[in-house]
């Protein structure tokens, strides 16, 4: 079968094996335990202390099945996330693959609270090799040449620029950045 918040893919295997585990929990605990993981997602470190003494008291193993629930959730939330599945097809979707329809309604309602903040964290994430920490542009006369300092990830490096690629160069910026302002508008 074919999931919304899988981005129209089949649910990994692990993850239907993790949803019996996260049913033995009660609702409220599997609540409370996407809101820490939904948190640690918009403001990483994730609250490991918090989660374990959710778990302190359930008849699962604290060490395993906790890291197992926690990887299960950071995945439904995650992916209904980024593929952005609408809150009632997460709830009955969650509820096929065998989630009491109360744990359903409890991650879809901590996925409903939180994400503007969650996409908000995952695009400014997304796209990003290596900031860039300081240019600074030197035009060489004797060469006529333009040398520029990049320093990324405390690595300095120079790139030199003759006048035609510095042209063609900017030509080719100037599209990605019109590119982006298209797709910004769609996605806003």
């Amino acid at each position: 079968m074919k999931f919304r918040f899988c981005g129209d893919a089949d649910c990994p295997d692990w993850v239907l094996a993790e949803i019996n585990t996260l049913s033995r929990l009660s609702s409220v605990k599997v609540k409370l335990l996407s809101q820490v993981v939904a948190m640690g997602l918009i403001n990483p470190p994730f609250d490991m202390e918090k989660a374990e003494k959710l778990f302190a008291d359930s008849k699962l193993d604290s060490d395993i099945d906790l890291k197992a629930c926690i990887a299960c959730l950071t995945y439904i939330i995650t992916s209904a996330t980024r593929f952005n599945c609408d809150s009632s097809a997460l709830h009955s979707e969650l509820q096929q693959l065998g989630l009491p329809r109360e744990h359903s309604t409890s991650i879809k309602r901590v996925t409903d609270d939180q994400i503007t903040h969650l996409a908000a964290k995952f695009r400014s994430c997304s796209l990003k090799v290596n900031p860039l920490e300081n240019v600074s542009v030197n035009i060489d006369p004797e060469v006529k040449c333009l040398v520029m300092d990049l320093k990324i990830n405390n690595k300095e490096e120079k790139v030199t620029l003759n006048p035609h690629t510095l042209n063609v160069l900017l030509e080719e910026l100037k599209k990605v950045k019109s590119t982006m302002d298209e797709l910004q508008e769609v996605y806003m």
